[in-house]
This record gives structure tokens, C-alpha cells and sequence, in this order.
């Protein structure tokens, strides 16, 4: 069942020409140029900067966060974590009051704001535990809640629209995950004596469609040209409407997230944390694409779906159909398409030229893990008419708004 709060009264989309949010960014982007990987300061002639940079980044949230009362404890502990950081003498930043504050799953009310400030690495974008602010939105259509407070419930899920965000999601990354924020296990508070350090409870996970929406429209809208094929005029529709695409992508995450909550196999909801042979993760990724087409294909034939819910559904069966078929690459120079690699190749997200090299080739032969931050890349697509490629800049360069 969803956890819905109210809806701030102020759009997000009004916040990002603000002065405050551009302060906002300039501390973190300052910091960036300070901090190590690990998210530390460590030479003591920056610290300086990082004091100064802190104090405009407060500054900057508590002038914010009135337009976010949703959010007012989890932005009042971002200002204490902050402080404490400063403190410390800027070592690795510790954000666990925070995180543990942070609940966008409660508000999953359609435009809803939200202001994420962490220091973080990002899926497929920077490795680095930088600081990095992003104001987003929450996408949440009537139908949808309608799916998730019925059959299809997934109190994790939070579909997110960028507004605008600093360089770590100037990248292909479309997820937001609490396991990628820097945080320090702790004994929780009343706990027996000898109890282990344990990281917060995490409760939620992020996925940008609207990043993923655009990556589909382009790259398919390319192949499409390439190929010649014809498509039906709703399918048109998809490659033509961002806002359609994005509702479709969040119907087809809905279900898909949540199959890996339902399955034989040990995944995580969200497969962030495990680090099991890449060739389960393909299979894993299929079998819930394969729900989602499945249950798509139910929604569509029920009598009792009502129109809008019918109408998104068959666009999710295109969605899966033509993501996977175009945005997905079957081979590649230099690797030989084996069997195991086509299922591995069919991993949702997982779209980078690099898993055909020689040396993942040889991770899926020998069953060794295969870095996450690999998922949601960029690709060259190859196609039917003799391998021709896409440039893989039709995936990347995404506008910060609609």
C-alpha cells in the first residue's frame, strides 16, 4: 500500500532559476574539486575552502527548505551532517542521520519536489562519494497509484522526473539509491550489548524515468529510420510524446522493480547490493521484463481495466518489445556472440560496448561479478542492416527539464 503525504504547495519547476538553489550547486560543485574518492577532504590548506563551501551549502538549504515541508526533518539533518562534517575536520562524511530521514515513498503524490543533497557516488556516472545535489520531481499518475495500491504494490518505488542537478547526473546515470550515499554502520539506539554496527534501514529507491523515456524515444526513433518499420500509430506516439513515454516507462518499472521481490532468485528490489555472476543478472532481468510483458498483456485483455490503464498497458508491450530488440546490442567488435552472452546482452539497462570486450567476456565464462555502475550506459546500436551503429550521443545530452 503507498505511504501519500500532501503535496508541497510550491512547484519544484519554480526553484530552479532560484538563487539559493544556485548557491546550492556552486558549494557542492566547489567541494567536488576538494574532496577525494572516498568523499574526505584530505589536505589541511583546502579545508578553508570546504568551511566556506559548507556554510554557503546551510545557508543555501535552510532558505530552501520551506518549500519543502515534506521534507523539513531529513533538510535539517542535511544542515547537522554538514556541521558535523566540519567538525571532524572533513574525513569521510557520514550521513546517516540524514539518510535515515529521507522517506520520498511517503509522498508519492504526482509533482511533488523533492531537494536530495548527499555526498554520493552515482550508478554509472561518478564512482567518486562527492557532494552532489539534485532537485527532482515525483511522477505519479492517477492510474498508477491506482495499479500499485491494488495487485501491483511496491512501497519502495519512486518515480522521479530531473529538474535540475550538479555534474555527478550530468551522466547516463537514471537511478537514485540510498545504498550510494555515504554513510558510517552504527549500533541503532537500544539495542542488547555486542550488537553489530548495521547501516540504515533502506526503504526506497529512485529510478528517473524521465531520463530513461528520452534514452528509449531517441535511440528507438534512430533505429526505426535505419530499419524502415513502419509502426503502428499509437507506438508512433510513444517516440513522439516525452510525458507519454515517461508514464509508460513508470507502469513498466512498477512491475518490473517489484518482480525481484517476488523471486526464486536472491536479488535485492532494487540489485544494488549483490554482486552474483553477470549472467544472473541477465536472467534476472529478463524474467521480470517477461513479468511485465506478461502482466501488461492481462491488464490489456481484462474487461475490467479502465481505458487509461488499457492504453498505457499496450504501450508497455511495445516499450519492452522495442527496448529490447533496439536498445540492446547482440554483439560487438572483438567478441563473439555466444549463447549466454545474448541472454546477459538482454539485461535491462545494462547497455554499455564494454560487457562484449574479452575481458567481461571471460567474467560471464567464468562467473565473476560485473560492475553495476556498467548498467544504464550508452551504446552503439547494432542493427539488422549489417551492424550500422547509432552514435551513442543520441543517448546522453538529455535536457535538465521536459
Amino acid at each position: 500500500m503507498s505511504m501519500v503525504m500532501e503535496r508541497a504547495a510550491t512547484s519544484g519547476r519554480d526553484l530552479i532559476t532560484h538563487a539559493s538553489w544556485t548557491q546550492l550547486k556552486d558549494a557542492c560543485v566547489t567541494l567536488q574539486s576538494l574532496q577525494v574518492t572516498d568523499g574526505s577532504v584530505p589536505k589541511a590548506k583546502d579545508h578553508a575552502r570546504a568551511r566556506d563551501a559548507i556554510r554557503l551549502m546551510t545557508h543555501a538549504i535552510g532558505d530552501l527548505a520551506p518549500h519543502f515541508p515534506h521534507e523539513e526533518d531529513y533538510l535539517h539533518a542535511v544542515v547537522a551532517d554538514c556541521e558535523a562534517w566540519d567538525a571532524s575536520g572533513f574525513g569521510v562524511p557520514d550521513f546517516y542521520q540524514s539518510l535515515s530521514l529521507f522517506h520520498p515513498a511517503r509522498t508519492r503524490v504526482d509533482g511533488t519536489a523533492h531537494l536530495v543533497v548527499f555526498p554520493m557516488y552515482t550508478q554509472n556516472g561518478s564512482t567518486n562519494r562527492y557532494f552532489e545535489a539534485v532537485l527532482c520531481e515525483t511522477i505519479w499518475p492517477d492510474y498508477v497509484a491506482s495499479l500499485e495500491s491494488g495487485a501491483y504494490s511496491n512501497a519502495l518505488f519512486v518515480p522521479l522526473r530531473f529538474l535540475d542537478y550538479t555534474p555527478g547526473y550530468d551522466t547516463n546515470s537514471a537511478v537514485l539509491f540510498p545504498e550510494s550515499v555515504a554513510v558510517t554502520p552504527r549500533v541503532p539506539a537500544g539495542s542488547p550489548d555486542g550488537a553489530p554496527a548495521v547501516l540504515p534501514e533502506f526503504t526506497w529507491g529512485g529510478i528517473f524515468a524521465d531520463r530513461e523515456a528520452a534514452r528509449f524515444r531517441r535511440v528507438v526513433r534512430h533505429a526505426v529510420e535505419i530499419t524502415k518499420l513502419e509502426l503502428p500509430e499509437d507506438a508512433l506516439a510513444l517516440l513522439e510524446d516525452q510525458e507519454l513515454a515517461e508514464k509508460t516507462f513508470v507502469m513498466w518499472d512498477l512491475i518490473h522493480d517489484r518482480t525481484h521481490m517476488r523471486g526464486d532468485l536472491p536479488f535485492d528490489p532494487f540489485m544494488i547490493k549483490q554482486r552474483m555472476p553477470f549472467y544472473l543478472y541477465g536472467l534476472e532481468e529478463l524474467r521480470c521484463d517477461l513479468t511485465a510483458f506478461r502482466e501488461a498483456v492481462s491488464l490489456l485483455r481484462a474487461k475490467k481495466t479502465d481505458a487509461t490503464t488499457r492504453k498505457h498497458a499496450q504501450l508497455v508491450l511495445y516499450a519492452v518489445v522495442f527496448d529490447r530488440i533496439f536498445r540492446f546490442p547482440c554483439r560487438a567488435p572483438g567478441c563473439e556472440t555466444t549463447t549466454v552472452l545474448r541472454v546477459s546482452c538482454f539485461s535491462r539497462g545494462c547497455t554499455n560496448t564494454a560487457f562484449c570486450t574479452g575481458q567481461t567476456h571471460n567474467s560471464l565464462l567464468t562467473g565473476m561479478p560485473c560492475p553495476m555502475w556498467w548498467w544504464h550506459s550508452p551504446t552503439a546500436l547494432m542493427t539488422s542492416t549489417g551492424g550500422a551503429s547509432i552514435d551513442p550521443r543520441l543517448c546522453t545530452g538529455l535536457p535538465r527539464t521536459r
